[in-house]
């Protein structure tokens, strides 16, 4: 879905199937952590400034929780989910929504208490309607809204690697979540105010809002989710984290609200999440080497740039590309696609590198852009979230810029 907004921003988650745990005879059964269902928030939607929302379609079937769902999930996923007395527990879920419209990302955060067991890893789970999981892993997920209205359970597991397939549950939480038939006016698109989120070093992030039209609030109020705030009269603010105690790799969450009222005096509110982590050790390798050419008109207009992903440290999973194209009245579009929708694979490499290119169509490379940045996101085999950004296109400044902005000095 692209989305065309007014202010300038910046852009800054697998289908399995197997077989249920069965207790060895004269095992006695492990104590079982707590399960906690979360129920979405009882916050009334906004009324619609234009058009009413359509009604809410039921799903065809409530949403599976406890033993049940757990052993159904431990099916899908061929795995033997053996319950693991710990002390971590997951204290909330937090999420940037109280309900979403079918189609569209809801951003969920784990906020996670007690001690931390060595060697844990974090993962988001969820049944699909035909009976199959998909796993995220990581402390947050922009997870995407079925197409069909409902409610859904999605479930946050504290899980550790026992061997074969047997997998240590330490803690586990469930959100319910109400996916909704929308009207334009209600989707994501239409919000007054949303949250971009760009990591400029291991703990420093760029906040800013983006709005649609040209009207924006006159102040801004920050939380950052660590105890500091902060007021702005510009729609961003930056922040940097404390890795204070991090051990390597280690991470920890933060849900981030910003408050501002709009032009005619309603109050706005937008949430993001964000995640840092403990510094890797100075002499540990990259997890890939990246390698793009310039890139090359092509005979219909449009421009074609080569991606090659090599020397792959461990094996990476790509999930989504991000392409933000700036242009030069001070606008932004936000597309975010499936990665193998945008990048054409011409030769897969070792342990998910690959050889191929990416294309710039020719309306998006229309006189009125001014660059187009593509951000690709994966994962490597331990959930660490793995990036790497280009530019496939970048225009030489107008001879007249709008909106009198000034050409770049060369």
């Amino acid at each position: 879905m692209r989305r065309r907004w007014g202010l300038v921003a910046a852009a800054a988650v697998v289908v399995l199937a197997g077989v249920l745990w069965r207790r060895r005879e004269g095992e006695a059964p492990s104590p079982a952590p707590r399960v906690v269902v979360e129920a979405p928030p009882q916050v009334a939607p906004p009324p619609p400034p234009s058009a009413p929302s359509l009604p809410p379609v039921a799903a065809k079937s409530a949403p599976i929780v406890g033993v049940q769902a757990r052993e159904v999930l431990a099916t899908a996923l061929h795995e033997e989910l053996v319950p693991v007395v710990s002390s971590t527990v997951v204290e909330a879920i937090d999420r940037d929504r109280s309900w979403v419209c079918a189609g569209e990302p809801m951003g969920l955060s784990a906020r996670l208490g007690g001690v931390s067991e060595p060697g844990s890893v974090h993962r988001w789970v969820w049944l699909t309607r035909d009976g199959n999981a998909e796993l995220h892993p990581g402390r947050t997920v922009q997870w995407a809204a079925p197409a069909e209205p409902g409610k859904y359970a999605v479930y946050f597991q504290v899980c550790k690697d026992l061997g074969g397939r047997r997998v240590g549950l330490l803690a586990e939480r469930v959100v319910e979540i109400d996916v909704r038939s929308c009207a334009p006016s209600e989707r994501q698109d239409a919000e007054p105010l949303r949250l971009i989120v760009t990591q400029r070093r291991q703990s420093a992030f760029l906040f800013q809002t983006i709005s649609p039209g040209s009207e924006r609030a006159a102040a801004y109020t920050w939380d950052f989710g660590d105890g500091a705030t902060a007021q702005t009269v510009e729609p961003q603010a930056e922040h940097s984290y404390s890795v204070e105690g991090l051990g390597t790799n280690e991470t920890r969450s933060f849900t981030v609200r910003v408050m501002a009222r709009s032009p005619r005096g309603v109050p706005l509110v937008a949430t993001a999440f964000v995640v840092t982590r403990g510094a890797p050790p100075s002499e540990g390798p990259r997890p890939a080497e990246l390698e793009v050419s310039r890139w090359s008109e092509q005979p219909d207009g449009g421009r074609r740039s080569n991606v090659v992903v090599k020397d792959v440290a461990t094996d990476i999973t790509w999930d989504r590309l991000e392409r933000v194209t700036r242009y030069w009245d001070g606008g932004v579009d936000i597309d975010t696609r499936k990665w193998s929708e945008v990048v054409r694979v011409e030769e897969g490499l070792e342990r998910g590198g690959f050889r191929g290119y990416v294309l710039v169509s020719p309306a998006e490379a229309a006189p009125g852009t001014k660059q187009i940045l593509d951000t690709l996101y994966g994962y490597d085999s331990t959930g660490q979230e793995v990036v790497f950004s280009w530019s496939p296109y970048k225009s030489e400044a107008p001879l007249t810029p709008p909106s009198g902005e000034e050409p770049p000095r060369k």
